[in-house]
């Protein structure tokens, strides 16, 4: 196993893919890299392999930016690219929480109404003074 992920990261995987490849469930390594932070997994081999997949992490990443400067002199786009993706694409994530948060939302809703619950309207009486008269179309 700890070859798999070591060799993935090594090549410029992230953690994730890393992990999926070595056949690791994601919720399963979120584990031991919270219990290595704090203080250390308590099986030994967990412990170094969460130690050397986060090593093995670092060495890409700066062999990447090396890479970077190597290439600016002629094209650095794809490489700098690479890097600014290594941590997943921030947009994604901010996408998949408002659609989840959506989700959520609705299904409130939809219970609400199964349960007969209904909506509170709320009705506002504002001053003709702040009121404008519609203009004909």
């Amino acid at each position: 196993m700890l070859p798999a992920v070591v060799n993935a990261l090594l090549a410029g995987s992230t953690y994730r893919a890393a992990c999926e490849a070595a056949g690791i469930p994601w919720a399963t390594w979120c584990g031991w890299l919270r219990e290595h932070r704090a203080g250390g997994h308590s099986d030994p081999d967990v412990d170094g392999l969460v130690a050397a997949a986060r090593e093995a992490y670092a060495k890409a990443t700066n062999a990447i930016t090396a890479q970077v400067r190597v290439a600016g002199a002629k094209d650095w786009r794809a490489a700098a690219f690479l890097l600014e993706h290594r941590q997943g694409d921030p947009k994604a994530r901010h996408d998949e929480r408002r659609a989840r948060h959506d989700a959520r939302l609705t299904k409130a809703a939809a219970d609400k109404a199964a349960a007969g619950v209904s909506q509170p309207v709320v009705v506002i009486e504002l001053p003709a003074s702040l009121v404008r008269p519609r203009e004909a179309s």
